[in-house]
């Protein structure tokens, strides 16, 4: 099924509204995701770092330094650096709905995949056309693995880049060419969010501006079970994440994922649930 349009709802929707068509159109444009002060206070929190990020790094393979390109600054380690984005953005009430209506049916618990920021400049062109939940190529593709966003921190126009998007590309067969000509530019304003499955073909679009740069924000989550895409272990040292709510601290992966009786138990340390290990001061 290919559609013209994105589905747009508003923030205070029904989450179960906002699951179902989630799940029917794999993409919807929540408009006033995040409220105007804390997108102001997150974006001047942001300034100064993003700012010190090279638009010419280098990545983990010439094949990603292509995907990237050279004109987008990146800034990765979120959790550690913000704690806007980890109270208040990553424990967004409307992402954690999703994930208990889509990831929890799949895994004991969910966590943060990734959460990173990216402004790009003119100049930038389109990315390949492609699927986040490639990142688990080895997974059978009949069930969700991951939710995830693009949260527009300025305005998303056509003309700067706007994310492109194919609805209903997450029930296509993985053998299907993605074309650009089935893909929609996800116009909204600074605040607003694409959400989207990791089986939704999307890319950012090419910015044609002379002066005008588009700040986003990729934010995902995936099941407990699966190895996340950010080592999010290393954005942050224990010293620090001791001083994060318990809800921040299993989000970030600091807790067992135990699916017992049905199965077994993933990441514990000296045999127990390391964030109960945190809130009692052993580790």
């Amino acid at each position: 099924m290919t559609t013209n349009s994105i589905p747009r709802l508003r923030a205070d929707c029904d989450p179960t509204q906002l699951t179902q068509t989630l799940l029917t159109h794999g993409a919807v444009i929540v408009e006033g995701f995040l409220d105007s002060a804390t997108l102001g206070a997150f974006n001047r929190e942001m300034d100064g770092p993003l700012g010190q990020q090279s638009p010419e790094r280098r990545f983990l393979s010439p094949i990603y330094d292509q995907f990237f390109g050279t004109k987008t600054r990146h800034l990765t380690g979120l959790s550690g650096r913000s704690e806007i984005f980890r109270e208040q953005i990553m424990s967004h009430p409307l992402y954690l709905e999703l994930c208990e209506q889509i990831l929890r049916p799949n895994c004991a618990d969910y966590q943060l995949n990734y959460g990173h920021i990216f402004e790009i400049a003119p100049g930038a062109t389109a990315q390949a056309l492609h699927r986040d939940g490639s990142c688990w190529s080895y997974l059978p593709s009949d069930f969700e693995v991951e939710v995830a966003s693009i949260v527009a921190l300025s305005d998303f126009s056509e003309t700067n880049g706007a994310t492109l998007v194919i609805p209903g590309s997450h029930r296509w067969s993985p053998e299907r060419p993605l074309d650009y000509a089935d893909a929609v530019p996800a116009i909204m304003p600074a605040g607003s969010a694409l959400l989207y499955l990791g089986a939704t073909a999307h890319a950012a679009g090419s910015n044609t501006t002379s002066d005008e740069l588009r700040r986003g924000m990729h934010v995902s989550y995936c099941l407990g079970w699966l190895r996340t895409e950010e080592n999010n272990y290393l954005a942050a040292p224990l010293d620090e994440v001791r001083t994060y709510s318990r809800q921040a601290q299993k989000l970030l992966g600091y807790s067992a994922h135990d699916a017992a009786p049905e199965g077994g138990c993933l990441g514990v340390f000296s045999m127990l649930d390391p964030v109960d290990l945190i809130a009692d001061g052993r580790l």
